[in-house]
C-alpha cells in the first residue's frame, strides 16, 4: 500500500505546484473542495448544494440562518409581520450596496423574485415562492402564455378563450409588458420605497422568513442582466446571456466577489470592500477547487494543501470514524470534563495531545437534517394488480418494529449515525419535540403480524385461509453499495423474526425512480432531506395527493392535523399539532420506517479551522470561516 500511497501523493502535489505557477496570486485564506463543479451562479436557477454554498459568497437575502439554527436579519435589518401572519414588511439596511457599488433597493428583490417565479427562468425553487399572495397563479398564466405563443393551446383554465384570442395578436414584446404589469396587479411582492419590500401570502406560513434566507431569494443587480436580456418576438419568452456570471461581470451584494472560476478546476473569491458588514467577514480570500475523486480529496487536505473537506465520501470512511473513536475513547474523561466546563467539542478536542498511530481527530461525524428511510406501498393494490397485504397497518408496524437499527448503523453502514424512530430528525427544530415512534421489539412485531391474521405455518407465514404470504420484494437503487447493504440487513431481518418470504432487487437510478413514482413496489429505499426549518418540510411529503407521496398513503386525520397546523398562529401549539401529526405517522400508519439521521462527514483540523456549526441544518458561511495559524 506504500508503495502506491507515496507515489499519488506526489501527483497530488505535483498538480497543486502547477496551478500555483499557473497563479502569481498567494494561497486563499480559505480552502475547500468541491466534488464536482459549480453548475450555475444564478441564484435562481441554482439547487446543487455546493452551488448554494457559492451563493452565499456573493449574494446575501434578507435574512440569515444563526449557527444554532434561528433566523437573524442579513439584507434586511428589520421586519414586522401583521398580526393576521399574511403581511411581512422587510426593511433593508441603510447604504447597502452591491459590489461595485450600486445601491441595493427593494426593486432590486422584486426583480429577482419575479425571475424565480416566472417559468421563462425554469428556475427548480418556483414553488418555494407559491406562498406568496398571487404567484402560484401567475406562474401558471405565464406558463400557459408560453405555451400559446410558442404555437400551442392555453389550458381554460388559466387563459380564457377570449384572452387567448388577444394574446395570440399580441407581438412577443407586448406580451412580454403584460406579464409583467400582470405580475405587478397580481403578485404580493412590492416595493413600497427603495429600502421597504411588503410581501403580502396567500396564508400564514410561520417558517416564511426561513425561506427568506435560502439562496434562491437572494437579489439581482438588475442593470447588468437586463442589459443581457432580450425578449423572444414571437414567443415573447425573456432570453437572458449567461454571460452575466463571469468573473469581472458577475455584480452581487455578499461578503465576496468571484474573480476567478476555472471549468472543473477552481472558483476564487476575494473580499467584497462593499459588504455592509465587511469589517467581520473572516477572512479576505476563498478558493473552492474541484477535486472530483474522494481518495484524492483526503490525500490534498493531509498534505495540507486543502482546509476543509465538506463532504468526505470515500470507501474507508468507516475506518477513519473508527480511528476519531479510539482517540475519543483515550481521552473520554478529559473530553467530558471540557464539554461540563461550556467548551464545544472542537475546542475540547483542541485541547487534547496529538492522534497517535491509528488515531485521528480531523474527521467529524454531524448529523444533517435528513432522514434515512425505507418507504412502504399503502394502495389496497400493488401495481401487478393483486391484493396488496401492506395496505394493513398492522403490518406495516411488524416491519418497523422488527429492524433492528443499531446494528444497521454499527454493523452494516458502520457510519454509527443517530438512530431515528421519527421522520423530523431530533433536535434539528427549536420548540418541536418528535414523537417516540415504534422501538426495535421483535416480540411485538409477530404479535402485530398475528392480529393482521398472518402466522407461521409449518415455516412457511400463511393467512387464515391458508393463502401464503407473497414474497415482499425490497427495491433498491444501484447507485451505492449503501442502499444494498441496507436493504440486505433488512430483508435477513423480516426474514428471521417474522418468518416473510423476503428479496431484494436492485435498479439503476433512473429505473429505480420510475418504479418508486408509479407506484411499482412493495418496499423501496427512501430518504429526505429537509428544504425549510419546519417540521411540515418532512411531514408534507404523506399529504394526501402530495407531489413526493408515493406511497399512495393517504389518512384523513394526519392531513386534517396539518390544515389545523396551518391555521394555527400561537407557536408553541402549533409544534404540537405537528407532532401529533408526525404520531399518527412513525407509531401507527408507518408509510415510511425511519432508520436513521443522516450523517454528514466533514474533515477539518479543530482548533486550527473555526467558523463552522454543528447545528443539523448544517447551513455554512463562507465569511465565517477562518484559519487559525499555529504560531497565533
Amino acid at each position: 500500500m506504500t508503495k502506491i500511497f507515496v507515489p499519488i501523493v506526489a501527483l497530488a502535489l505535483l498538480i497543486t505546484m502547477v496551478l500555483v505557477m499557473e497563479d502569481e496570486r498567494p494561497r486563499a485564506d480559505v480552502v475547500f473542495v468541491h466534488g464536482t463543479d459549480l453548475f450555475t451562479l444564478d441564484p435562481q436557477r441554482m439547487s446543487y448544494l455546493h452551488d448554494l454554498r457559492a451563493a452565499s459568497a456573493i449574494y446575501e437575502p434578507l435574512a440569515a440562518i444563526a449557527p444554532d439554527g434561528h433566523v437573524i436579519p442579513a439584507a434586511a435589518d428589520s421586519w414586522e409581520i401583521s398580526d393576521d401572519g399574511l403581511i411581512y414588511t422587510f426593511h433593508l439596511r441603510d447604504g447597502l450596496k452591491f459590489s461595485n457599488g450600486d445601491p441595493v433597493t427593494a426593486d432590486d428583490f422584486v426583480y429577482a423574485w419575479r425571475r424565480a417565479i416566472l417559468p421563462d427562468t425554469a428556475a427548480v425553487y418556483s414553488g418555494l415562492f407559491f406562498p406568496i399572495k398571487g404567484a402560484r397563479a401567475f406562474f401558471d398564466w405565464r406558463n400557459e402564455m408560453l405555451k400559446l405563443k410558442s404555437g400551442g393551446e392555453a389550458d381554460p383554465e388559466f387563459i380564457s378563450p377570449e384572452e387567448a384570442a388577444r394574446l395570440a395578436e399580441l407581438s412577443g414584446l407586448e406580451a412580454h409588458r403584460e406579464t409583467l404589469d400582470r405580475f405587478d396587479q397580481q403578485v404580493g411582492i412590492k416595493a413600497l420605497d427603495a429600502q421597504t419590500l411588503e410581501v403580502r401570502l396567500e396564508e400564514p406560513l410561520p417558517y416564511f422568513l426561513d425561506l427568506a434566507a435560502f439562496g434562491t431569494f437572494s437579489p439581482i443587480h438588475r442593470k447588468s442582466l437586463q442589459a443581457m436580456t432580450t425578449i423572444d418576438e414571437s414567443t415573447s419568452r425573456i432570453k437572458e446571456d449567461p454571460s452575466w456570471l463571469l468573473p469581472g461581470a458577475l455584480i452581487g451584494n455578499g461578503p465576496y466577489v468571484l474573480e476567478r472560476w476555472r471549468y472543473k478546476r477552481d472558483a476564487r473569491f476575494e473580499r467584497n470592500p462593499h459588504f455592509w458588514n465587511a469589517g467581520n467577514v473572516a477572512n479576505d480570500s476563498l478558493e473552492a477547487v474541484v477535486i472530483e475523486d474522494p481518495n484524492t480529496a483526503i490525500l490534498a487536505f493531509e498534505a495540507g494543501e486543502v482546509d476543509w473537506l465538506p463532504d468526505v465520501t470515500a470507501d474507508y470512511r468507516a475506518d477513519m470514524i473508527a480511528q476519531r473513536a479510539s482517540y475519543e475513547a483515550r481521552h473520554q474523561d478529559e473530553i467530558s470534563r471540557q464539554l461540563q466546563e461550556g467548551r464545544d467539542i472542537d475546542e475540547a478536542l483542541a485541547a487534547l495531545p496529538a492522534p497517535e498511530s491509528g488515531e485521528r481527530r480531523n474527521i467529524h461525524i454531524l448529523d444533517s437534517f435528513g432522514t434515512d428511510y425505507f418507504q412502504v406501498n399503502c394502495r389496497e393494490k400493488l401495481a401487478n394488480g393483486r391484493n396488496n397485504p401492506l395496505a394493513e397497518p398492522a403490518l406495516r408496524r411488524a416491519l418497523a418494529l422488527s429492524i433492528d437499527k443499531k446494528a444497521i448503523v454499527e454493523r452494516v453502514t458502520r457510519l454509527r449515525e443517530k438512530i431515528s424512530n421519527s421522520l423530523v430528525p431530533a433536535g434539528s427544530i427549536a420548540g418541536y419535540d418528535v414523537p417516540e415512534g415504534l422501538p426495535h421489539d421483535p416480540q411485538r412485531a409477530r404479535e402485530e403480524l398475528a392480529s393482521a391474521g398472518w402466522t407461521l405455518r409449518d415455516g412457511v407465514l400463511v393467512n387464515d385461509a391458508g393463502d401464503p404470504f407473497p414474497t415482499l420484494i425490497i427495491l433498491y437503487s444501484t447507485g451505492s453499495p449503501r442502499y444494498k447493504d441496507i436493504s440486505l440487513a433488512l430483508r435477513d431481518m423480516w426474514r428471521r423474526e417474522l418468518g416473510m418470504a423476503v428479496e431484494i432487487e436492485g435498479k439503476a437510478g433512473n429505473e429505480y425512480r420510475a418504479k418508486v413514482e408509479a407506484g411499482d413496489f412493495m418496499v423501496a429505499r427512501g430518504g429526505w432531506y429537509g428544504d425549510y426549518g419546519d417540521p411540515t418540510t418532512f411531514l408534507d411529503l404523506n399529504r394526501t395527493g402530495d407531489g413526493n407521496n408515493h406511497r399512495g398513503f393517504s389518512d384523513p386525520s394526519f392531513d386534517a392535523l396539518l390544515d389545523e397546523a396551518a391555521g394555527e398562529r400561537d407557536p408553541k401549539r402549533r409544534m404540537e399539532i405537528l407532532a401529533k401529526a408526525e404520531r399518527i405517522l412513525v407509531e401507527k400508519q408507518l408509510p415510511l420506517l425511519p432508520l436513521c439521521t443522516y450523517a454528514h462527514l466533514y474533515m477539518y483540523e479543530p482548533g486550527v479551522f473555526t467558523g463552522l456549526t454543528h447545528h443539523p441544518r448544517l447551513t455554512q458561511y463562507p465569511h465565517r470561516l477562518k484559519m487559525t495559524n499555529a504560531e497565533e
